[in-house]
């Protein structure tokens, strides 16, 4: 055992001289010798006491195994709560490594329809519609010449005209 002492002068001196005056001849860095033990240790001794009848000794054997059964029920108890512990955890993992994949999959087919979508609009696209008629339907833009306006205000004028003089009757007659 060293002194304390003898570190505190070690580290705090600066000089060569004192690092060697610290560590003198005279203590020593072994372990001091063991005293021998001046007290008595104390004896252990057989009580001799009233004697216990038979229903007495029963009667400490049933607390016992009570006692015994109690802590049994809890160590399974304990036990039990651990393995619930356990098994929640286990659960826990694959609902998370379920979700994850979930989510993976709805990524890849986000993917899958973000690309289906730009071919469709490559597909769709109007001067692909106009290719299309042209070169394999053999279609023709249309012409100024070719467009027809009609006039539906006679028609409407005229159809208001014959709705006006129809009766209801008509109207069931027509329905039958």
């Amino acid at each position: 055992m060293t002194n304390t002492g003898d570190f505190r002068r070690y580290s705090y001196s600066r000089e060569l001289s004192g690092a060697i005056s610290a560590f003198s001849a005279e203590q020593g860095s072994a372990a001091p010798k063991r005293r021998p033990r001046t007290e008595t240790e104390p004896e252990l001794k057989v009580v001799n006491g009233v004697k216990k009848s038979y229903a007495e000794h029963l009667k400490e054997q049933r607390a016992a195994r009570v006692k015994a059964v109690k802590i049994c029920l809890s160590a399974l108890l304990i036990f039990s709560m651990l393995i619930a512990v356990v098994y929640s955890y286990v659960l826990k993992n694959e609902l998370t490594k379920e979700i994850s994949k979930i989510q993976n999959d709805i990524s890849i087919a986000q993917s899958e329809n973000t690309r289906l979508n730009s071919e469709l609009d490559a597909l769709v696209s109007m001067k692909m519609i106009d290719e299309y008629a042209v070169e394999r339907l053999g279609m023709t833009k249309i012409q100024k010449n070719q467009i027809n306006y009609i006039d539906v205000s006679e028609f409407k004028a005229q159809r208001e005209k014959e709705l006006a003089q129809k009766s209801p009757d008509d109207y069931a007659k027509a329905l039958k």
